[in-house]
């Protein structure tokens, strides 16, 4: 059990039970994949990604179809699963709502991405089932930050957001000229 997901669908009699009020839950026409039930009732990233994805029925529909192809933790490389992408995108969210849902000054922006455009961090989107999702919104020209694996462009535009990475030649500031915070510090979102 997750402790993310609603006691009737954690403490169901049965995985078939689980899977059953797991689809009613998350608004579906039937119940929800076993493989999806099972990894939601035993992984908590997985299960807090599903759940809140209940209202974004693309995103949910993605989830519960790379339920059996989505690592979670382990890999050679330190890039985030898609689970992580989501619930770090999450909590992002949520930090810039509490805040007002202010965006960044039209200067800010420009002087973010002007910085963002030279700075080495400057990737293109890997082909991740997230970032599928998102260029969808962006773009297909997306690009991250292999840093913070954030949206560049989204990212940018997002008043509470900091870049986690220190200025070449000011160490104070961060590459945006801003006034450098440490990632642990940061929000969390893969804009």
């Amino acid at each position: 059990m997750t402790g993310i997901l609603p006691p009737d669908i954690a403490n169901a009699p049965s995985p078939e039970g689980a899977a059953k009020r797991l689809g009613e839950a998350l608004g579906l026409n039937g119940p929800a994949p076993m493989e999806a039930t099972r990894r939601a009732l035993s992984e908590a990233l997985y299960a807090k990604a599903l759940w809140s994805s209940r209202k974004i029925p693309a995103l949910r529909d993605q989830l519960l179809a790379a339920a059996g192809q989505m690592r979670i933790s382990g890999g050679a490389d330190d890039t985030p699963t898609n689970a992580q992408l989501v619930a770090k995108s999450i909590k992002g969210a949520l930090k810039w709502g509490m805040e007002g849902l202010k965006p960044a000054a039209p200067w800010v922006i420009q002087r973010r991405l002007g910085a963002c455009l030279s700075c080495p961090h400057n990737v293109p989107a890997p082909d991740k089932l997230v970032y599928r999702g998102a260029k969808v919104a962006v773009g297909k020209d997306a690009r991250i930050c292999d840093a913070c694996h954030c949206l560049i462009n989204t990212k940018s535009a997002i008043s509470t957001e900091h870049c986690p990475e220190k200025h070449p030649s000011q160490p104070e500031l961060s590459r945006w000229e801003e006034p450098w915070v440490p990632p642990e510090k940061h929000p969390k979102g893969p804009w």
